[in-house]
């Protein structure tokens, strides 16, 4: 068993580390990606161009009722700047339906915002979205919903397709991992 974990760890240390784009949260660095969070949600981006990036999120937050809601957003990120600090506009259609008649509901709005990044280190990044969402569509008593896409976080990449997040977002997420390809 020790030999394992020798050899585990030589494999990491040698394994070359590509930049840090954290996160669960959609990458201001514009990065193609698959997330898995323990919200629970699943996200998927896009990078269409060196700027512009298309993905979605979707969720069911356990503090509000382990599937009893499906937080979702479908967005378009737009880069302005890159570099150690990145920032890049965001736009989208996101919703909180929900249908048991317990919960206030969104069934579809508007988000919208920016997202930065900073590059501690090649491995170490972090992240904060400042996104808004507008509430288009609604049921009830709705008076607003935290955007899917805000949130902040840190991100370390284990490898150069392999990262894990902590932090908190739109989605109840505070743990994560991401697969780039």
């Amino acid at each position: 068993m020790k030999k394992l974990i020798i050899a585990t760890g030589m494999i990491f240390a040698l394994m070359p580390i590509a930049p840090c784009f954290a996160s669960s949260l959609p990458a201001a660095e514009i990065a193609q990606k698959i997330g898995i969070s323990i919200g629970p949600s699943f996200s998927v981006d896009w990078k269409m161009s060196n700027n512009m990036s298309i993905g979605g999120s979707f969720g069911s937050p356990i503090y509000r009722g382990l599937f009893q809601v499906g937080r979702y957003d479908v967005r378009l990120l737009y880069k302005f700047l890159e570099g150690d600090l990145s920032l890049s506009g965001l736009i989208g259609v996101a919703g909180d339906p929900v249908f048991n008649g317990d919960h206030q509901t969104s069934l579809a709005g508007l988000e919208l915002g920016i997202a930065l990044s900073y590059a501690f280190t090649p491995e170490l990044t972090g992240r904060l979205n400042i996104v808004g969402g507008v509430p288009i569509l609604s049921l009830g008593d709705n008076l607003g919903y935290l955007a899917p896409a805000s949130g902040f976080e840190l991100g370390y990449k284990f490898t150069s397709n392999l990262e894990g997040t902590i932090g908190a977002n739109g989605q109840g997420d505070f743990l994560g991992l991401n697969i780039y390809f």
